[in-house]
């Protein structure tokens, strides 16, 4: 059984994605930095760490599984308490005094 996985894993291709556009013009839903090449690709925010699952303000009180499902409205919260989505990932986000180099366009709830 092992042989048979080790020989699936070598014969596998992975796939590196690359978004269509590098341009960082893409709103965060969480911190609201334009901070994402694309939405809904689950790529993660720099600035306060959420993963883009695609939520936006329209659903700020589901779930959002690839962020430990914390919801949408927690994680902005949570960003504007200590300055990301949750508060083990502040040691991964850009520090405040970098985050002049992104655009920041706040909405509200």
């Amino acid at each position: 059984m092992l042989g048979k996985i080790v020989s699936f894993l070598k014969n596998r291709r992975i796939r590196w994605y690359e978004p269509k556009r590098a341009a960082l013009h893409e709103q965060c839903p969480c911190c609201d930095y334009l901070s994402l090449p694309e939405r809904g690709a689950d790529l993660i925010c720099p600035i306060c760490f959420w993963e883009d699952d695609g939520q936006d303000l329209d659903n700020v009180d589901v779930p959002s599984g690839p962020n430990h499902a914390i919801t949408l409205r927690q994680g902005r919260n949570n960003f504007h308490s200590f300055g990301a989505c949750e508060k083990e990932m502040v040691k991964y986000v850009v520090p405040d005094h970098e985050r002049s180099k992104f655009t920041h366009q706040p909405r509200h709830l």
